[in-house]
């Protein structure tokens, strides 16, 4: 129980925040015409058996489709304060979540060794079936705010036949909503939080849908968000608040009965004045206090943009439906990254007395920046439903990938930095290209028993030209190019003992591309190859009980082979990439979800996960790179995930309606990345439990939540690296992420 004081303070503080965001609201509802009350029937809370999905680039119903799937409801996150991936990836056991300002990965099922601007992303990411992000690394993944999405679709195994590159762990789907063509309808909702240890935040958020004519609609959406902050740096008190705001607008033309177009652009804008990365001894403890570190004024901050654009033409030609789908993004993003703790920043004092610089506490900084350009196109033609169901297409992207790391001399105590002499010098212009033909058929054997074929072949060529430098290494310069050609397969059956419950078998096969590493590092080898993985499941799909116990069960066994690895270099504190070995990842996952009446429903998932190597990772030269055994368990995935909630639903007096939530999440224990000496322990984060509450009124235009996620202030982290230079044994220090210390919000809403 929290006591008095506490709960006043959060009360106050959420008071607060609701203010600044029902005036910011109030400015911006003045320049924003009244909508006419044309009835929309209000969103109904979606029953699972009634929840449609894309996961095979066909509208189907979630239980119909033969893989694992989680589909999560975008505006019940929004509604609790769950705006980004950091917030609740732990909804979907078996996903892990690797964080950090220039680059954070999504890990499913154990799939993944690291993330950073040199490493592939081995879980895809598409926003209404584009594909976003980068293919090459994981310095782009998305954290869209959910404020006009309709869903997350959380695609669990490869998906390598229908998506491509990279989507060898899952897949990510935002699904936005489109415009109306019948109905005008608008949501305002504003909201306020307050962070135990830190500060207070506030969320708005607008969209609304309106037909111009009887054959053409548009949907504008805007947010504006502040989120708590909780760690702060203890040379001059910069706090790691993040800012976000942005905007969609979308378009529906429909030209003919049976053709149709639709259109979008989304911006959004990113900011964190500090990170969520503390310091800490081997065993954990805090070198600055729980929710404090120390970085250099001025560094550890992030700025990013993101600019998406669709378009979408759609024919239904009666033995087909003609798909052409063009996809176009912007992603910048830069961050200033203190690096006092490697050999550089030992030595820093060093260099500025060389240089005759007036620094008081002398250290470094490096300077991130990553721009990528990204186009894509996808032709596809699908049967309709039909005993012999098919589908082909062509798919085409070129993404141009510009970075730049520079390392600089800073003071640690003013931030001032000296730009005119690099002491390192790093720059990369790459681009990636890939071609695609796909085609998927399924054919029923009888009205219960079907089977499903499918095929993708890829052609994929990265090039890129780099530069090397600065005052501590010799100028250099490299081209390098590399193609790959590669086949992806899927196979599987189903059978539907009923409309309601279905079991399948699935083998499907994915890769991530190879490609090159920066000359900066000597000893870092000039290029890797492509790493492939096959997938082996079994699942069930059930309703029981006349439709009020629904389930979904599925075994796996994953076979990894020459799969990818960062490699960290101490002294410079820069990554390369190499291939290094196989691996298998094997488990299970299931959910329940049981109506037990009208006013009670309890929900449960879990996920084991248990991801190793199966060999040595070859080559080990000690100090240099990764150490592995047989049998080491692979980064960042622990072995056992879940949750359980229970929600109680009462109807009041004049329409109101009440529903009472609460939900336990349970994250195991996982190791961190692969060190780089045998006497070098990996780092090992412990699991942790967070409990949630919520409650909601509803009536037939209003919405109220009040949340606390976190409510025992559990302490937690994502993810960890280390911040020692060549440190052993225990004499060490982590850099452990936290994750979102206790939080009590509110959020109301408006919809017309």
């Amino acid at each position: 129980m929290f006591n008095q004081n506490i709960k006043n303070a959060h009360l106050n503080a959420i008071t607060r925040s609701m203010i600044v965001a029902a005036g910011a609201m109030t400015f911006s509802m003045a320049a924003t015409p009244v909508w006419a009350q044309d009835a929309e029937q209000k969103e109904d809370e979606a029953i699972v058996e009634n929840i449609i999905v894309t996961a095979q680039k066909r509208s189907e119903r979630l239980q119909d489709v033969p893989l694992s799937i989680d589909v999560l409801n975008a505006s019940r996150l929004a509604e609790s304060g769950k705006a980004k991936l950091a917030d609740f990836y732990t909804e979907i056991p078996g996903l892990s979540y690797v964080q950090s300002q220039m680059s954070s990965a999504i890990i499913m099922r154990g799939i993944g060794t690291d993330a950073g601007t040199s490493i592939r992303p081995t879980a895809s990411t598409t926003i209404d079936d584009v594909p976003y992000g980068s293919a090459t690394n994981t310095g782009v993944s998305p954290d869209l705010d959910p404020s006009d999405l309709q869903q997350i679709e959380v695609l669990r195994g490869p998906q390598g036949t229908l998506y491509g590159a990279s989507s060898m762990g899952g897949l990510l789907k935002y699904v936005t909503r489109d415009p109306d063509l019948e109905y005008t309808e608008g949501r305002v909702e504003l909201g306020g939080a307050s962070a135990a240890h830190g500060s207070e935040g506030y969320s708005i958020r607008m969209s609304g849908s309106t037909p111009l004519t009887d054959n053409f609609a548009i949907r504008a959406s805007a947010f504006k968000r502040e989120d708590p902050s909780f760690v702060t740096n203890t040379r001059d008190g910069a706090e790691n608040t993040t800012t976000a705001e942005g905007a969609r607008v979308a378009a529906l033309w429909q030209i003919t009965d049976n053709v149709s177009f639709r259109g979008s652009a989304l911006f959004q804008n990113n900011a964190q004045g500090q990170s969520s990365t503390i310091d800490s001894s081997y065993d954990l403890t805090p070198v600055d206090g729980q929710y404090s570190h120390t970085r250099m004024v001025g560094a550890d901050v992030f700025e990013g943009e993101t600019r998406f654009y669709t378009a979408r033409l759609n024919a239904e030609l009666g033995w087909a439906t003609f798909d052409a789908i063009t996809g176009y993004s912007e992603h910048r993003s830069t961050a200033k990254q203190d690096v006092g703790y490697t050999t550089i920043g030992d030595l820093a004092p060093i260099f500025a007395g060389m240089l005759g610089l007036p620094f008081e506490n002398p250290g470094a900084q490096i300077d991130n920046r990553y721009d990528v350009d990204k186009l894509s196109q996808e032709l596809r033609l699908s049967s309709p439903e039909q005993a012999l169901m098919w589908q082909v297409g062509l798919f085409y992207t070129k993404e141009e990938v510009d970075s730049l790391q520079n390392f600089y001399l800073g003071d640690n105590q003013t931030g001032d930095v000296f730009f005119d002499v690099p002491l390192l010098i790093s720059l990369g212009d790459n681009e990636y290209e890939e071609s695609a033909i796909f085609a998927n058929t399924t054919y029923a054997i009888t009205d219960k028993l079907d089977v499903t074929v499918g095929g993708r072949y890829a052609e994929n060529e990265i090039s890129g030209n780099g530069e090397a430098g600065g005052m501590l290494a010799s100028p250099s310069t490299t081209s390098e190019s590399t193609t790959d050609n590669v086949f992806t397969y899927l196979l599987s059956t189903r059978y539907k003992f009923n409309e309601e419950m279905m079991a399948y078998a699935r083998i499907s096969s994915g890769y991530r591309a190879g490609g090159t590493n920066s000359d900066l590092l000597t000893n870092a080898p000039q290029s890797y190859s492509s790493d492939e993985l096959v997938s082996y499941e079994i699942g069930f799909k059930g309703a029981l009980l006349d439709g009020d116990l629904r389930t979904d069960a599925a075994l796996f066994y994953i076979d990894w082979t020459d799969l990818q690895l960062t490699q960290l270099d101490l002294e410079f504190g820069s990554t390369y990439s190499t291939n290094a070995g196989a691996a298998v990842s094997q488990g299970l996952e299931f959910s329940i979800d049981y109506d037990i009446n009208a006013n009670w429903v309890f929900s449960t998932n879990y996920a084991f996960t248990d991801a190793t190597l199966t060999e040595d990772i070859p080559g080990f030269v000690e100090g240099s790179t990764a150490y592995g055994k047989d049998g080491d368990q692979l980064p960042f995935t622990g072995k056992h995930s879940g949750t359980a909630g229970i929600s109680r639903f009462v109807e009041l007096s004049n329409g109101l309606e009440l529903a009472i939530n609460a939900k336990v999440r349970y994250t195991d224990d996982r190791q961190m990345q692969f060190t780089q000496s045998a006497a070098l322990p990996r780092i090992q984060l412990p699991g942790y439990t967070t409990v949630d509450l919520s409650a909601t009124l509803t009536d037939l235009d209003w919405k109220l939540t009040v949340y606390a996620n976190n409510v025992t202030d559990k302490v937690g982290y994502v993810n960890a690296n280390r911040r020692s230079s060549a440190a052993l044994g225990t004499d060490v220090t982590y850099g452990p992420t936290l994750i979102q210390p206790r939080t009590i919000g509110a959020t109301i809403a408006y919809q017309f």
